[in-house]
């Protein structure tokens, strides 16, 4: 699963919480009391699935609030809750919001999001249009971050 650099363990959140749930809160507040945002965000999907819409949406607020500008991780995750149906918002809105932070993560040099990026844009999935000229820049993007299969796609195109 996903943890993060304070030690916080999605698994073993929702593995708590099987079993648990005021184990599974006082795990969430100890790492919260620590400032991991992946446990925020945890907190905020925990009290969606018991119906506590309004706590739900304050918790994505202040994790959103409280992630690093380069912590790309956490973005990365605040991206899957947006997409699991937490945060404000309609799903359309969610969703697309997902992927700019998804593609603002890839702008700051996160290789496998770049990939993700490449693929998306070609095939024009996940919220992305075809595009062949923004292909075309992750591609580039991706290579000049050392990644051979992005340098060999390009040569092979005479794109180099």
């Amino acid at each position: 699963m996903f943890s993060d650099s304070l030690g916080f363990d999605v698994g073993v959140a929702r593995l708590l919480r099987q079993d648990d749930d005021g184990e599974a809160v006082a795990y969430l507040e100890e790492f919260i009391a620590k400032g991991s945002v992946m446990a925020m965000i945890e907190m905020a999907e925990y009290l969606n699935d018991t119906g506590d819409r309004s706590a739900s949406l304050a918790w994505m607020e202040r994790a959103e609030a409280s992630i690093a500008v380069d912590d790309c991780e956490s973005w990365l995750y605040l991206a899957g809750a947006l997409r699991r149906g937490l945060g404000t918002g309609t799903a359309q809105e969610r969703y697309f919001r997902a992927f700019g932070l998804r593609e603002r993560v890839a702008e700051a040099g996160h290789l496998a999001t770049i990939r993700e990026m490449i693929v998306n844009y070609f095939e024009g999935l996940n919220g992305a249009p075809k595009d062949t000229d923004r292909t075309i820049y992750w591609l580039r993007k991706a290579a000049a971050l050392g990644d051979e299969e992005a340098k060999q796609i390009l040569r092979e195109e005479g794109l180099s």
